[in-house]
């Protein structure tokens, strides 16, 4: 009967620092916004004009979810540990300008840089660099700091 006791004291012991870990993870998610000023493609998805937050969570020890969420529209991007940036600082979005179209090609954030301009195939590459020069523009992202 003691040997039971004392395994129950360790199940719930066990319990209570797997719930406070998990609780720890989730205050230590990014969260925070941008707002675009014209309407924007992001990997698969084109986002519209408009104010937009960010959560940044942890799903397992090497992947995090990044998911963006607007009035008209809502986006998840998983994000691995090769995305870890010590360096990184502040939080941006960097965009490519060309004509009408802008494309998100990178995100830092603190701790992590996000590049999503290898996503393009060759003959995307091709067409692209046949179309006049592109520029590129920073947006500021606002990374809450109560967290």
């Amino acid at each position: 009967m003691r040997n039971l006791s004392k395994a129950l004291v360790v199940a719930v012991g066990l319990f209570s620092i797997g719930v406070s870990s998990s609780s720890v993870l989730a205050n230590n998610a990014l969260v925070g916004s941008f707002t675009l000023s014209e309407s924007t493609q992001w990997k698969n998805t084109t986002l519209p004009a408009g104010k937009y937050t960010f959560k940044m969570a942890r799903l397992k020890d090497d992947v995090n979810q990044l998911s963006v969420s607007g009035k008209n529209k809502n986006m998840n991007i998983l994000v691995y540990a090769q995305s870890e940036c010590e360096a990184c600082r502040k939080g941006a979005l960097q965009v490519e300008v060309q004509g009408d179209n802008r494309v998100v090609t990178s995100m830092e954030l603190p701790g992590y840089h996000m590049n999503f301009n290898g996503n393009k195939s060759a003959a995307e590459r091709e067409k692209q660099m046949s179309k006049a020069p592109a520029s590129s523009e920073q947006i500021a992202v606002h990374v809450d700091s109560n967290n």
